[in-house]
């Protein structure tokens, strides 16, 4: 794809996530491999800047719903005033008021299955339990460097096994499967317990992310990771929910369920 005056404009999370949306759709219609799907989708995850975005689907049919995204024309991606998030805009009344509509929902989870029957949805406090359950059982310990979830499959990162100077990327759909290996993992890489996870905290979240969102849609994918560049920062989780219009919300909180940031789609 040819560059552009505004390929070198940051990208925000929404964007990438909206990329990660077509991503998903590309293989879902057969356009991408399962393997060039999670590539592509890991790339997504840390491009930077849009001109990263458009090397991920310069070459894809495009759904007709999302045309008008961001990440597809060119002369929408002008920068524009920065909103403040609600959660300080309004300070901690808001805050409360964002998790008491998170609550209502936490009861509502349903216990349907992913891409295996035997597997939950990845992005339910349930499967997100699995999960972990499954990853114990598989590397005989709960460390991470960093994990995003998706309905159907998860992809993280960890140390290789005994081997100090390399990261191993792997993808989880119901068995692991590692398919990156990266030489040159420094010293000071931080990792995270999984264990540490409030789950029934994080539940809660997950179950009332699209209510709390004002997507009134479905969770696309949820992280947790050390934020970047910010090595006094604790890990966190940050959950992103799209609307049948396409437009996308996300929100993070602390691995214990304390809510940090809202961002409601843009309007």
């Amino acid at each position: 794809m040819a560059t552009t005056r505004y390929s070198g404009i940051r990208a925000r999370d929404t964007d990438r996530a909206d990329v990660c949306g077509l991503l998903d759709a590309a293989l879902a219609d057969g356009q991408l491999t399962d393997d060039e799907h999670a590539e592509r989708t890991a790339q997504a995850m840390r491009a930077k800047a849009f001109g990263e975005l458009d090397e991920l689907i310069g070459d894809l049919q495009i759904p007709r719903n999302l045309v008008d995204a961001p990440v597809i024309r060119v002369d929408r991606r002008r920068p524009r005033r920065w909103l403040a998030p609600m959660a300080f805009i309004a300070g901690a009344a808001a805050v409360g008021a964002a998790v008491g509509g998170i609550a209502s929902c936490a009861s509502n989870e349903s216990g349907v299955f992913g891409s295996s029957e035997h597997v939950p949805v990845l992005t339910t406090g349930s499967g997100l339990a699995y999960f972990i359950d499954e990853y114990r059982a598989e590397f005989g310990d709960t460390k991470v460097d960093e994990v995003t979830l998706y309905p159907d499959y998860a992809l993280f990162e960890r140390q290789a096994a005994g081997d100090p100077t390399e990261t191993v990327r792997y993808r989880y759909d119901g068995r692991f499967h590692d398919y990156t290996t990266s030489n040159g993992r420094k010293a000071d890489v931080r990792t995270f317990d999984l264990a540490s996870i409030d789950l029934r905290a994080i539940a809660g979240l997950l179950a009332g992310a699209p209510q709390s969102l004002e997507t009134g849609g479905a969770i696309t994918h949820a992280s947790i990771e050390f934020p970047p560049g910010r090595s006094d920062s604790d890990a966190a989780v940050s959950i992103y929910a799209k609307n049948q219009a396409g437009a996308s919300g996300y929100l993070t909180a602390t691995v214990t369920g304390e809510p940090l940031q809202v961002f409601p789609p843009s309007r």
